[in-house]
């Protein structure tokens, strides 16, 4: 009877002991299934920025929130320590890592070849650009003409002196495009206007800034549309000690100055947040180029900028008012392609845009 007590006993021993053993292999699975996505920022700009770097960043704390991402932010403001921070990520085990523009592109596809499982979002870059595939870089670049072709239009429309400036930070494709973009749309609205157009130099000097468009205002300029990342602030400091109307890209500085009138936004937020949300959903597409633009959440106007100032400014309300309806208008026509801008990378020229 013992004996049999204690086999019996042994048996359920042995049941219990593989069942808690199959419960803690799931409960360890399931440990490392709930493990967080861990994103890095490395970016060649600063944060605090109000414009491209703030933008990324709010777009990765966005993702954080929703998915319960960790994320990293690191500021790689040197050319000589773009692969040395990169790598740095991907050693310490970052599963995205994001970086920007251009300048940093060799040193990512070099770490991206380093590290083949770790996922890189290069953005507004050209990495697959058809011979060349990475699988593991997902690249997208940014076409601004059809955003900023409506803010000519609207700036044509503003216009008391027939005397228009648009500021950019550097001669780059994509910020010539949209010069050109924004003379089309100033050409479209007002033909009789006339469009200066400069580059500060860099997307970091608002002292600079401040002075082409001082420059602008004395060859007798009462709208700026400005296009150069933190840089911004010296144009609309500018604009607002001459108490002239300006409008810009990204960054609201409404608060700031009651004549800052409307905002391209540019979606290098909703771009990280994407990249994000495309792992959480196994759909990442790496090897892949894209083009982000108007029509897919690369650029947005934001309109209830533009209706804040109309409602607020007596003395531009109403022709602001219907401006953004017919702006509105064109917007429609450029999403559904009956409209088209085109992604012209020459050196904006109004005389040779007013030619065409």
């Amino acid at each position: 009877m013992k004996r049999r007590v204690f086999a019996i006993f042994l048996a359920l021993a042995m049941m219990m002991a593989i069942f808690m053993t199959g419960c803690g292999s799931e409960s360890s699975d399931e440990g490392a299934s709930n493990e967080k996505l861990k994103v890095a920022l490395v970016v060649n700009q600063k944060f605090g920025d109000k414009a491209s770097m703030d933008d990324l960043a709010k777009g990765a704390d966005k993702a954080a929130e929703d998915f319960d991402v960790e994320i990293k932010k690191l500021e790689s403001a040197e050319a000589s320590k773009y692969e040395e921070d990169i790598r740095a990520m991907a050693e310490e085990g970052y599963d995205l890592i994001v970086t920007t523009f251009g300048y940093m592109t060799d040193a990512t596809k070099l770490v991206a070849a380093e590290y083949p499982d770790t996922k890189f979002a290069a953005v507004f870059q050209t990495v697959n650009d058809g011979e060349t595939t990475v699988d593991n870089i997902w690249d997208t670049e940014f076409h601004g003409e059809a955003a900023f072709y409506l803010g000519g239009y609207i700036a044509g429309k503003l216009t008391k002196t027939n005397h228009i400036g648009m500021i950019v930070g550097a001669e780059e494709p994509t910020p010539n495009a949209e010069g050109n973009g924004f003379m089309l749309g100033v050409k479209a609205a007002n033909p009789d206007a006339v469009v200066e157009f400069s580059y500060v130099g860099s997307y970091e000097d608002p002292a600079k800034a401040k002075e082409v468009t001082s420059a602008m205002i004395s060859k007798g300029c009462d709208i700026i549309q400005t296009d150069s990342g933190a840089s911004n602030a010296g144009v609309v400091e500018a604009c607002k000690d001459a108490g002239i109307l300006c409008a810009g890209e990204i960054t609201d500085y409404y608060d700031t100055y009651e004549g800052f009138y409307g905002i391209e936004g540019i979606g290098f937020g909703d771009t990280c947040y994407k990249a994000i949300e495309a792992i959480i959903n196994g759909e990442f597409p790496g090897g892949e180029h894209g083009i982000r633009d108007l029509t897919n959440g690369g650029y947005f106007m934001d309109w209830d900028a533009f209706t804040r100032f109309a409602d607020g400014n007596s003395e531009y309300g109403d022709t602001m008012k219907a401006a953004i309806e017919e702006a509105k208008e064109l917007e429609a026509q450029i999403i559904d392609g009956s409209l088209e801008v085109p992604f012209d990378t020459e050196v904006p020229s109004w005389k040779r845009i007013k030619a065409q």
